[in-house]
């Protein structure tokens, strides 16, 4: 009888979550993009306000992911805190935010 390989569930998790999150990550920045953009279009002030509460989600759901990121790369040993994409990666959230407050 062949005996299942005991393995740590978080290791597994942290393991699949690096192996997929760079890409979804791409994907909603991308998408996150091609929404903001469509702002310029928007010319009634409902729409736009719905518009803008609508790109502040996808913000949060950009940022979530990297956290998400960042604790899977941690777990393995994978990221120095003073890295210099971690310092970019916070400054664009930052950027975005503020552009999106300012709107």
């Amino acid at each position: 009888m062949l005996e299942r390989e005991n393995t740590d569930p978080i290791a597994t998790l942290r393991a699949e979550l690096l192996r997929d999150l760079p890409d979804d990550i791409k994907r909603v920045r991308n998408a996150y993009r091609r929404a903001a953009q469509q702002a310029a279009l928007l010319r009634d002030a409902k729409d736009f306000n719905a518009h803008q509460a609508a790109c502040k989600t996808a913000l949060g759901h950009l940022e979530s992911l990297i956290k998400l990121l960042r604790w899977a790369c941690e777990g393995a040993g994978e990221v120095d805190s003073d890295a210099p994409e971690k310092s970019n990666v916070d400054q664009l959230i930052a950027e975005a935010k503020l552009s999106l407050a300012g709107a």
